[in-house]
């Protein structure tokens, strides 16, 4: 590119800011330049939220107008841009944000006489620079002239050759491209262009930090603070739930937190967001152009009057209201002492509760925990904090589950009774001091219950054993010449439960259509199951008892002799349904007689026809005046009058069809049966 526009670029980059906040605010950054200092910015406050985000808080002092060098790393700066805020809590005024922009790659190479992207072979580099005047030199001397064409061929022995034609006061000439040893183009400047290009191709793989100049008005020291959303690892929650001596759960929140940056957080404010905020990026530093289709100019009548219809103004609900209060913290009770190997005589069943290092604060949807004194997270490194400790979170229990291959399963009941949100994340389940298991908490709002299962229990089996039972008829109705039936299918799953337990929950999977008839109380009801809960099962099984009540509709009018005898032999038809389906039957009986009646006459005229052809093929052979010629003549009269009294037979049978069809559809149109 021609380095005086490339100066000139950056000198109107210099002049006109990419951001502003105000007017007049390119002149205050010319102006205050001279102010602008590389200054620390210490993190105040970082807020973890669990969609992969943080709000990073720094605060520092400013003098009067001042320009404040802020450095941002290269993936950062579109989450920067987008969140940033600048509060100069002192009464100063925020004037502008300022950083360098970039052209994309793609525009700044569009723009170029020779686009060089994409790695062209030199073939197709040759051919988008056609017309561009060049010197060669190859191993047969040196040649010059404009770019006229390239082209590939093969001669006598298949050899391959790429000509390059050069054009010239002389003519043209032909260069063969795999003997260059030299290329240059006459064009100084377009060969400047070139070197520019690649260096600019090369450039864009490189990501350098930008520098944003934020430009403050104000007299005397202020606090200036800045704040803005970006990228960090997702704050992670661990728990540990401990059963103690009575079954009771308590739960022990951990919150996980990793600063992967380059800079401490020393002495922060830190604080964990449960919520799922919506999140995206958006390139906000790259320029955009917007693509503008190219128009003829066109002549049109002028638009006339437009009217709008009257617009109403939506209300508007009331945000929702901050409510805070402090995480629970369980207090410690006495239990009885264990008798361990490691532990001691004096040591108690279950260890000594942690103290919940943070508070609690619901805000609108989201719960915040905020750790009550300042944190200190190097660089490069993870720290753990407990945000949680809750005594009395639910109950042990018993859970059985087919779809889990049909084993027994330690389980826990959880109860969130608090107003904290929990985030999903593992727990480590321990009876009293001993490791019992691993599980998986989904995130629980306040009011909500899950079960999670941490172990195979050894003591209680479940044996399942399904029944089901053939499908049989429960009801038939005759409404508007249709047969409405209703079908029943029925099945009984018996849970045969050796061992005892004080409670167990017994899992049933449910299925689309197929209702309960007969089963225990139902804890709980989801989409693809019924939960049963167990106090006292003894020795008899568990009955879950189900029907699927399937309805289906037919059209009597198409209904065969068969059909009809199908239902005669219901159990349960009722004797005004028998009555009524012996009348189509009988009735259907009359009209299938007829039909064969009439299909046995058709039937016979098809085979005096086909007599009739072989005789006359016959006379066709014969003298006029022959006797056997006479005979059958004779015979095709008698066929014909034959023929002439089966067709009206047949039309009398095709009136009596329709009336016998006109019989059963009347009978059939006047039954209102149940």
């Amino acid at each position: 590119m021609n380095r005086f526009i490339k100066l000139l670029i950056i000198l109107l980059s210099i002049g006109f800011p990419a951001l502003s906040a105000g007017e007049g605010s390119s002149e205050s950054i010319m102006r205050d330049s001279l102010s602008l200092n590389d200054q620390e910015f210490p993190i105040k406050a970082v807020t973890l939220y669990t969609a992969g985000l943080a709000q990073i808080v720094h605060e520092t002092e400013v003098d009067g107008n001042q320009v404040l060098a802020f450095p941002v790393e290269h993936k950062d700066l579109n989450d920067i841009l987008k969140s940033l805020t600048v509060e100069d809590l002192d009464g100063g005024i925020v004037d502008s944000v300022n950083f360098t922009s970039e052209n994309p790659l793609s525009a700044t190479l569009s723009e170029l006489r020779v686009n060089p992207s994409g790695s062209p072979g030199i073939i197709e580099f040759l051919k988008r620079t056609q017309g561009e005047e060049i010197s060669v030199v190859t191993d047969k001397g040196s040649f010059s002239g404009r770019i006229f064409s390239v082209e590939e061929s093969r001669n006598a022995e298949g050899s391959r050759r790429i000509n390059l034609n050069l054009m010239n006061q002389d003519g043209l000439s032909t260069v063969n491209i795999l003997e260059l040893r030299n290329l240059s183009f006459k064009d100084t400047l377009l060969q400047e262009e070139l070197l520019d290009a690649l260096g600019d191709i090369a450039q864009a793989r490189v990501k350098t930090s930008r520098m944003l100049k934020i430009s403050l008005k104000g007299t005397g020291t202020r606090i200036v603070r800045l704040s803005y959303i970006k990228a960090v690892p997702l704050w992670k929650t661990s728990y540990r739930i401990i059963v103690d001596e009575e079954n009771n759960p308590r739960l022990e929140g951990w919150a996980l937190v990793q600063n992967t940056g380059n800079e401490d957080w020393t002495n922060v404010k830190l604080s964990f967001v449960a919520g799922q905020p919506n999140a995206f990026i958006m390139d906000m530093a790259t320029p955009r152009y917007v693509y503008r289709e190219t128009v003829d100019i066109a002549s049109a009548s002028p638009i006339g009057a437009v009217e709008y219809d009257s617009g109403v103004v939506p209300n508007r609900s009331s945000s929702q209201l901050s409510s805070k209060s402090s995480a629970p913290v369980m207090m410690y009770e006495e239990s009885e002492l264990m008798d361990d190997s490691y532990y001691g005589v004096n040591e108690s069943y279950a260890p000594v509760p942690i103290v919940s290092q943070a508070g609690g604060e619901r805000i609108g949807n989201f719960y915040r925990y905020t750790v009550d004194s300042p944190v200190t997270v190097e660089a490069l490194s993870s720290a753990m904090i407990p945000i949680l400790s809750s005594p009395d979170v639910g109950s042990s229990l018993v859970l059985y589950d087919p779809a889990q291959g049909g084993v027994v399963f330690k389980a826990l009941r959880l109860e969130n009774k608090s107003d904290a949100h929990w985030a999903a994340g593992p727990v480590s389940v321990s009876e009293g001091r001993s490791y019992a298991g691993d599980a998986l908490i989904p995130d629980m709002i306040p009011g909500s219950s899950r079960y999670i299962s941490y172990a195979l229990h050894g003591s209680v089996d479940v044996q399942k054993i399904q029944e089901p039972q053939p499908q049989r008829i429960v009801s038939l109705k005759i409404s508007d010449g249709m047969m409405h039936r209703q079908d029943k299918m029925e099945r009984k799953t018996a849970y045969y439960i050796q061992g005892e337990e004080e409670e167990l929950i017994l899992i049933h999977p449910k299925e689309t259509g197929w209702n309960l008839t007969e089963h225990p109380e139902i804890d709980e009801e989801t989409s693809s199951d019924y939960r049963f809960t167990l106090k006292d099962w003894g020795d008899k099984p568990v009955i879950v008892s189900e029907e699927y009540l399937l309805s289906s509709e037919y059209s009597l009018s198409n209904f065969g002799l068969t059909d009809f005898s199908y239902y005669l032999e219901w159990a349960d038809v009722t004797p005004a349904m028998k009555n009524a389906l012996e009348r189509m039957a009988e009735l259907k009986r009359s009209e299938v007689r007829i039909k064969e009646d009439s299909a046995a006459l058709t039937a016979r005229i098809g085979r005096l026809e086909r007599d009739q052809s072989r005789v006359r093929d016959n006379m066709a052979v014969l003298e006029y005046d022959s006797d056997l010629f006479k005979k059958y003549s004779g015979q095709l009269e008698a066929q014909e009058k034959d023929i002439q009294n089966l067709n009206r037979q047949v039309e009398e049978k095709e009136q009596e069809l329709l009336k016998a069809r006109s019989d059963l559809a009347r009978f059939i149109g006047s039954l209102e049966l149940n």
